[in-house]
C-alpha cells in the first residue's frame, strides 16, 4: 500500500511539474517565437536533456553559432532563456543600468561556493560593494605591484627553462602555479606555503568546474536529490578546506593590520578590506567572500588566458616574431631587467595580440543578466524577468564581425579597423558591471609575455583542443606547446 502511495505521489508531481514546464515555455515562446528554438527540449531538463557535459555544451552553442544563429530561445531545466551573441542585444543590456542582476542559476550555481561575494550579488548591493572594492584594484594600486609582477615573471622564466629539452609542455599547469603565486603575493602580500598554494588551487578549480556541471545536471536543481549525488559530498568537502584556508589568511592579516607590519609597505588589496573592518564597519565573512573572489578570478582567468596566448602565438609564427621585435625594441636584450609601466605602454602591438588571443579563445565564455525590465529589441519585446546567456566566444568567432576569424589577426584591433560597436567584443564583459580586475590582468599578462618571448621560442606541436565550458574556457586535452631557448 506504501508503494503504491509513493507511485502515485510521484506521477502526480511528475505530471504537474511538466504542466508547469509546458505553462512557462509557451508563455515566454509567444515573445520569443521570431527566434531560433532549440528542438530537444523536454520538461522538466529543458536542453540540459541533450548536453552530457561541459564539452557538450561547448559544441552545442558553437554549432548555433556556426549556423547563424544569434540568437536561440532555450529552457534550461524550468528557466526560459536566451542565448544571444548579437552585439546589438548585447549592448543594449550592458550599457544599462537596469539590467545589472545576475541570473538565478549562476548565483544558485556559485553561491556555496563564492557566497555573498561582488560577483554574486545583485542590485545596491552590488553597487555598495564595487564602491567599496574600486579603490583596492584601482590604476595607481594594480602599477604599485609592478615590482612584484617582474619578479614572478622572472621565476616563471626560470620554471620554463626545465621545458626547453621537451618535444611539448602542458602550459597550462604551469600558468596556473605561476598565477596563483602572484596573486597572494600582490593581492594578499602573503607568499603561502607550496602545499597551501597547491591545495587552494585544485579546491577553486574542482569548484568552479562543479558550477557549469550544477547547472547542467538536474539532480543538483534541488537539496534533497542533490545530497545523493558524489558532486555534493566533493563539494562540501573542498569547500570545507576553501574556507579553513580562507580563515587562516584573514587571522594573519588581522594579526600583522593590529601589529602595524602592513603600515611598512604600500597598501595592497587585503591592507584595504582591513582598514573597511574598521572604518566602514565590514564583517570578517564579507572579507572571506572577497578573497575567495579575487584569488578565484584572478589566478584562473590570468593564467589560462596566458596559456592560450603562447598556443596561439605557437600556431602563427609570423605574429609571435613581430611581437617578439616590438618587444625586443623596448627592451633589448637585458632579459633580467625590472620592466617599467612607461616601457608596458610603448607595447602596442603587444595589446594588439594579446586582444586577438581572447577574441579567438575568449576566456570567459559565458555571462547572463537578468532583465528587471521589457526590452525593445528589434520590434520584439524581450520580458522582464527573461534569463539572457550573452555567449562572447560565439560572437567573437563570427565572420560578420570579425572577416576570416579562424585566422589570427591581430591588426583588426587597430583603431581605424574597430567595430564601432564596442560590445562586439567583451572579453573582459563590459558596461556598468565589467570586470573590476582588468588592469591588473592586462598588466600581469604583458609583462609575464613580453619576458617570456625575450627568452623563448614558441612552437606549434599540433596538439588539437578539446573546449568545454565551465566557469572559464578549458582545454580537457590541456594546452601544449613546445618551448625552445631564443637565439639571438
Amino acid at each position: 500500500m506504501f508503494f503504491t502511495s509513493l507511485i502515485v505521489v510521484t506521477i502526480v508531481a511528475f505530471l504537474s511539474l511538466t504542466v508547469w514546464w509546458y505553462f512557462i515555455f509557451f508563455k515566454y515562446k509567444r515573445y520569443l517565437k521570431h527566434f531560433c528554438v532549440i528542438p530537444t527540449q523536454f520538461p522538466p531538463l529543458g536542453m540540459t536533456s541533450a548536453v552530457r557535459n561541459t564539452v557538450d555544451l561547448y559544441n552545442k552553442m558553437e554549432s548555433y553559432g556556426k549556423a547563424g544563429a544569434k540568437n536561440v530561445f532555450v529552457m534550461v531545466g524550468p528557466i526560459p532563456s536566451l542565448c544571444t551573441s548579437d552585439p546589438k542585444l548585447i549592448s543594449i543590456i550592458l550599457k544599462s543600468s537596469k539590467h545589472i542582476d545576475k541570473p538565478y542559476l549562476f548565483q544558485f550555481a556559485l553561491k556555496r561556493f563564492l557566497e555573498n561575494s561582488l560577483l554574486i550579488v545583485n542590485g545596491d548591493e552590488w553597487r555598495q560593494q564595487r564602491k567599496l572594492l574600486n579603490p583596492a584594484l584601482d590604476y595607481a594600486n594594480v602599477i604599485g605591484n609592478i615590482t612584484i609582477i617582474n619578479e614572478s615573471s622572472d621565476d616563471l622564466v626560470k620554471e620554463l627553462k626545465e621545458e626547453t629539452n621537451n618535444e611539448s609542455t602542458d602550459v597550462s599547469h604551469i600558468m596556473d602555479d605561476w598565477m596563483l603565486k602572484l596573486t597572494f603575493e600582490s593581492l594578499l602580500g602573503d607568499s603561502g606555503t607550496e602545499y597551501i598554494k597547491k591545495e587552494t588551487q585544485e579546491t577553486i578549480k574542482l569548484l568552479m568546474k562543479f558550477t557549469i556541471q550544477k547547472i547542467i545536471s538536474p539532480l543538483t536543481y534541488f537539496t534533497a536529490t542533490y545530497i545523493f549525488t558524489r558532486m555534493y559530498w566533493q563539494e562540501r568537502k573542498a569547500l570545507k578546506t576553501l574556507k579553513c584556508r580562507l580563515r587562516e589568511i584573514i587571522k594573519r592579516k588581522k594579526d600583522e593590520f593590529y601589529s602595524g607590519l602592513a603600515s611598512n609597505r604600500k597598501p595592497i588589496f587585503i591592507d584595504i578590506l582591513m582598514k573597511l573592518m574598521v572604518t566602514n564597519n565590514i564583517t570578517e565573512e564579507f572579507i572571506a567572500n572577497q578573497i575567495n573572489l579575487m584569488i578565484s578570478a584572478a589566478f584562473d582567468t590570468t593564467a589560462t588566458t596566458l596559456a592560450f596566448l603562447l598556443y596561439n602565438l605557437s600556431r602563427f609564427p609570423e605574429v609571435q616574431q613581430k611581437a617578439f621585435e616590438e618587444v625586443y625594441s623596448i627592451l633589448g636584450e637585458d632579459i633580467d631587467q625590472s620592466i617599467t609601466n612607461q616601457q608596458v605602454n610603448e607595447m602596442k602591438y603587444l595589446d594588439l595580440v594579446i586582444q586577438e588571443s581572447m577574441r579567438l579563445t575568449t576566456t570567459v565564455p559565458v555571462f547572463g543578466r537578468t532583465l528587471n525590465e521589457d526590452v525593445d529589441y528589434e520590434g520584439n519585446i524581450l520580458p522582464k524577468g527573461l534569463t539572457v546567456f550573452m555567449v562572447p566566444f560565439v560572437m567573437h568567432n563570427h565572420p560578420d564581425l570579425y572577416p576570416e576569424p579562424e585566422n589570427f589577426i591581430p591588426e583588426r584591433f587597430l583603431p581605424e579597423n574597430l567595430n564601432p560597436n564596442r560590445y562586439s567584443y567583451t572579453p573582459f564583459n563590459a558596461g556598468i558591471r565589467n570586470c573590476i580586475g582588468k588592469k591588473f590582468a592586462i598588466l600581469s599578462l604583458k609583462i609575464a609575455l613580453s619576458k617570456l618571448l625575450l627568452n623563448y621560442e614558441f612552437v606549434n606541436v599540433h596538439h588539437k583542443l578539446c573546449f568545454s565550458i565551465e566557469m572559464m574556457l578549458r582545454s580537457k586535452t590541456g594546452i601544449r606547446v613546445g618551448i625552445r631557448k631564443r637565439n639571438y
